[in-house]
């Protein structure tokens, strides 16, 4: 081998190594980043900002279903996107039961009496005292496999599930990912629907604990970054939520009081970019003013143990 191939060669290596050596650095920084405040907000900062988040982001929605005085009853396609997803009305409708916004509480009550009409099995997730028509075996297999566990675990009477589903629902390691929180959601519900056991608390807690640390390491902004938190809470486990988490989810609400789907063009999926529709969506919008209102209202102690 000639000297000038071995140095190309060298050369190259040094190259390679000291990428290598970059990206590493970069990617500690921005994981730090993701867990620690450089500089904490005192408490009535926070309050401030989060009275702030909450109320952009209801007016966001009181906007999308209510567009505009001319046209009552008339949402947006994102307003529409609110009702018709069982879970991102369960969302909206569980921040109306906390709110003291007296707009927020009708929006509530509207969604409620919309899925009454609808008499589907999934209104279960969005009022669990609503009647529903048992679902066929085709509308059932028209829906994803995630789809099938929130539908079994708010109706479990109503819904069946094969024997795999079930595995998979129940099981303490096969999901991760974004079908960690979608598998804790359903939990979720079933934990409402049937009661808690401690082999479900257990379960539960397996789960919550792993998609902790997912959000620990994962510090892009997307929807599946507020999923982690919101489900978190939900779930009953704001000692899991660090702050500086639900401050980069603050950050992230856009002007109008929305939040995007994506983190600077890349989605939940890590090899997913795209830059297009860059507008915030229902489904992330819904999550990011569940996280505020469930701090606001359901565990203001969080608060107080973070924030000075």
């Amino acid at each position: 081998m000639s000297p000038s191939v071995q140095s190309g060669r060298h050369w190259l290596r040094r190259i390679a190594m000291s990428v290598a050596v970059m990206a590493a650095f970069l990617f500690g920084f921005a994981v730090l980043n993701n867990n620690v405040s450089i500089r904490r907000p005192m408490r009535a900062e926070f309050v401030g900002n989060l009275d702030q988040t909450l109320d952009r982001s209801t007016r966001w929605t009181l906007r999308q279903y209510q567009p505009s005085a001319s046209e009552p009853g008339s949402p947006t396609p994102e307003g529409r996107s609110l009702i018709s997803n069982a879970a991102t009305a369960h969302m909206i409708v569980d921040c109306a039961s906390l709110s003291d916004e007296p707009r927020m509480r009708a929006i509530g009550s509207s969604f409620v009496d919309a899925w009454k009409l609808d008499a589907g099995v999934f209104g279960r997730m969005v009022d669990p005292k609503l009647p529903t028509i048992p679902p066929s075996a085709e509308q059932l297999q028209s829906l994803e496999e995630y789809q099938r566990w929130a539908l079994y675990a708010a109706a479990p009477n109503d819904v069946p599930l094969s024997p795999q589903e079930l595995a998979d629902m129940f099981s303490p390691d096969k999901n991760r990912t974004g079908k960690a929180t979608h598998q804790l959601l359903a939990l979720y519900f079933y934990r409402k629907s049937k009661g808690s056991t401690a082999d479900l608390d257990r379960l539960m807690q397996r789960i919550e604990e792993r998609i902790a640390w997912e959000a620990a390491v994962d510090f892009r902004v997307t929807d599946l970054y507020l999923q982690r938190i919101a489900f978190l809470l939900a779930a009953g486990r704001p000692d899991l939520i660090r702050p500086r988490w639900v401050e980069r989810a603050f950050d992230a609400q856009q002007i109008d009081g929305g939040w995007l789907q994506d983190w600077h063009g890349w989605s939940r999926t890590p090899y997913v970019f795209s830059l297009a529709n860059r507008e915030p969506t229902a489904h992330a919008t819904a999550q990011g003013m569940w996280i505020a209102c469930m701090l606001k209202y359901r565990y203001p102690e969080w608060i107080d143990q973070n924030y000075r």
